[in-house]
């Protein structure tokens, strides 16, 4: 009741204001605040993001440093950030970078969507009718705004929107590792029925995890927008098939990655040692032969997933000393053959190789075969990824 009472006392400074409306409120400029609020927009959702600050580039925990990351735990949007940030270094994707190279990223990201972006604005009070927050007061320095939206997602590091919702939060001692100890905020999954509140952490690097919750989040307010249910309703399953089906979220081809792991889509002829837990690889595992082993061993990728249109094929090179430098592949689009070859530098590791660009006809099928033949060094079968052009 307090709130509400805060709430009318504050919009009875700005009667007759006119209260501005989106589908989507994201509140924090964090990276996993721009990661929500490109995704709802990207899914054609009107949205907002608020910042309390009020200068940018946008708050960060964590970039200027090499994160220790497994490319397969990284999907959707965040995946696209990496390679974006790449891009600029003239690589494929990048994990160790500048931060303002990542604040100039997450920029772009706002600009090419055309996001409304709000800095310098402090929500102060909401409104909440029975499970759902109907509308948040804000203060800037022109005055106070009113806004409502569908859906909220507080991204903030200090869950600041969540807590002027009435939501109570507990606190917690961390040890510091010094001998000492820190007073942090634990914050339990929201109960509006509208509101989320995804990314409540701040840490050295943490704001790669956020980014993903940030997705995520997203996710869950444009689908309870669309089917009108609680976003507490939408279920992992439901999440998890847009970042198979739509991890771009504007309903453009999704890429596709075949795992050695996907033991469905592998053939394995001959002589090969699955190798496990090894910096570098893509997954928890690759396979290896020597080449002076068994000169008939190979192993064939199969898509089964129908691709249409132009693709970008790359091979994933894990981390392995005394690779191979050539690579013979043979590439198969329906029941077409191309040869390829791989030649690498030496100590080539922990990178997606281009094999070439190939189109696909009415949703035909690709397989990737590689072979002993003409390898000079440890061969290793890891993952292939087929990315649609112009992404």
């Amino acid at each position: 009741m307090r709130y509400l009472i805060c709430f009318l006392l504050l919009a009875s400074t700005c009667f007759g204001q006119k209260v501005q409306s989106f589908d989507v409120i994201v509140y924090g400029a964090t990276p996993a605040g721009v990661m929500a609020a490109y995704a709802a927009k990207a899914a054609g959702k009107k949205t907002l993001l608020i910042d309390a600050s009020t200068t940018l580039p946008y708050a960060q925990q964590g970039f200027g440093m090499k994160f220790d990351l497994n490319p397969a735990q990284i999907h959707g949007l965040p995946r696209d950030f990496f390679r974006k940030v790449g891009g600029k270094l003239g690589k494929f994707q990048a994990f160790e970078f500048e931060s303002s190279m990542g604040y100039e990223v997450l920029q772009a990201y706002l600009d090419d969507a055309k996001i409304v972006v709000w800095p310098g604005h402090q929500v102060i009070a909401s409104l909440v009718e029975g499970n759902e927050v109907k509308q948040l007061s804000l203060q800037a320095e022109e005055g106070v705004k009113l806004v409502k939206a569908k859906s909220y997602i507080d991204c903030s590091y200090n869950g600041d929107m969540l807590l002027k919702t009435g939501y109570q939060a507990t606190k917690e001692l961390e040890e510091d590792g010094m001998g000492g100890s820190t007073t942090r905020l634990i914050y339990a999954e929201p109960t509006w029925a509208n509101l989320q509140a995804p990314v409540l952490i701040a840490g050295k690097g943490v704001d790669v995890i956020n980014m993903q919750l940030g997705q995520s989040a997203a996710i869950k307010a444009v689908e309870s927008i669309l089917r009108d249910i609680p976003v507490g309703k939408i279920s992992t399953e439901e999440v998890d098939r847009y970042y198979k089906f739509n991890p771009w979220m504007d309903g453009s081809r999704p890429e596709l990655i075949v795992d050695d792991a996907e033991a469905a889509n592998m053939e394995i002829i001959g002589h090969w040692n699955k190798i496990k837990n090894q910096p570098g690889t893509f997954g928890g595992t690759y396979l290896q032969t020597n080449p002076l082993d068994d000169l008939g061993s190979r192993v064939r990728f199969t898509s089964k997933t129908p691709l249409k249109g132009d693709y970008q094929l790359y091979y994933y090179i894990p981390a392995v000393r005394g690779g191979t430098t050539v690579i013979n592949l043979e590439v198969y689009v329906a029941k077409v053959r191309h040869v390829a070859t791989l030649r690498l530098a030496p100590n080539t590791t922990e990178t997606w190789v281009p094999v070439g660009t190939y189109h696909f006809e009415d949703n035909t099928t690709g397989d990737v075969l590689v072979s002993q033949r003409g390898a000079n060094g440890l061969l290793t079968a890891d993952a292939i990824l087929w990315l649609p052009k112009n992404k």
